[in-house]
């Protein structure tokens, strides 16, 4: 199957070429998702999510948003490892398959366009709209704590660059989950699955039958500090987590393009 038409010797311009190629694929991505309902579902949801808790906060919270940033941050961010999960199983685990399953590939494939191109592309495309998301969310929250509190912690920037990280960390999972499936539906279910469940599970049995108390390789595990951050009570270690989320993240999506790079129809 040819999908690129430049040889071994790769000049400087080649390479600008392969990202202009790759910046052409996300924009096409992300176009598709706006013009797709994903988009849509997920901003609704995510509207839902700060409409619902700001309600129960204001309505039935006795103090309405209180006098406490990192309180008020808390609650609204508790959701923020089942948001980035959602956004994920939406927006990029059927990246890849879809390309297979909807056989789109036999064309794109055959056009002077190398594969990590197109890999780079959709990778980009599915962090950026995510992120995209978890930006306007922290934007909100920020927002809201200036309302009530009146101020707002620094502690909230940092548990917003791990959440960035974990966005990362959940993509590569997505698409390595997705360079071996061969339908759209068993990608999302299972790249939630795993990240919701399996990845919980070893958790679990590293901290029981192994006997490890602090199981900080752990994807899952290192998340739990975008809420520690902004619990006095807790300890994060914010840096590690994430260098944690990061490794993830790139050894993930690593393999991930090599399964892509090397599957054929």
């Amino acid at each position: 199957m040819a999908y690129g038409t430049k040889g071994p010797g790769k000049t400087g311009y080649d390479v600008l070429d392969d990202f202009r190629q790759a910046f052409i694929v996300m924009r096409n991505e992300i176009t598709k998702y706006a013009r797709g309902k994903k988009l849509i579902i997920f901003a609704a949801l995510t509207a839902l999510i700060l409409a619902v808790v700001t309600a129960a906060l204001t309505i039935w919270g006795g103090d309405g948003l209180g006098d406490n940033s990192n309180n008020l941050s808390y609650l609204y961010i508790m959701i923020m490892s089942l948001l980035v999960l959602v956004a994920i199983t939406l927006f990029a685990s059927t990246a890849l398959v879809s390309e297979f399953e909807e056989r789109t590939a036999l064309i794109l494939f055959t056009k002077p366009i190398r594969r990590w191109s197109i890999f780079l592309g959709k990778f980009l495309a599915s962090l950026i709209v995510t992120v995209g998301f978890v930006l306007i969310y922290y934007a909100v929250v920020i927002i809201l704590c200036l309302i009530g509190p009146g101020y707002v912690d620094g502690a909230i920037f940092v548990s917003l660059e791990l959440s960035v990280c974990y966005t990362f960390g959940c993509a590569g999972i997505g698409f390595l989950i997705s360079s071996v499936m061969k339908k759209s539906s068993t990608s999302s279910i299972l790249t939630f699955f795993t990240l919701a469940l399996l990845l919980n599970m070893v958790l679990s049995v590293i901290m029981i039958a192994a006997h490890i108390e602090d199981p900080w390789f752990v994807l899952t595990y290192a998340a739990n500090d975008i809420l520690y951050v902004l619990d006095p009570m807790q300890t994060a270690h914010a840096a590690r987590a994430a260098a944690v989320m990061i490794v993830w993240g790139v050894a993930s999506a690593l393999v991930s393009y090599f399964l892509f790079r090397k599957r054929d129809f």
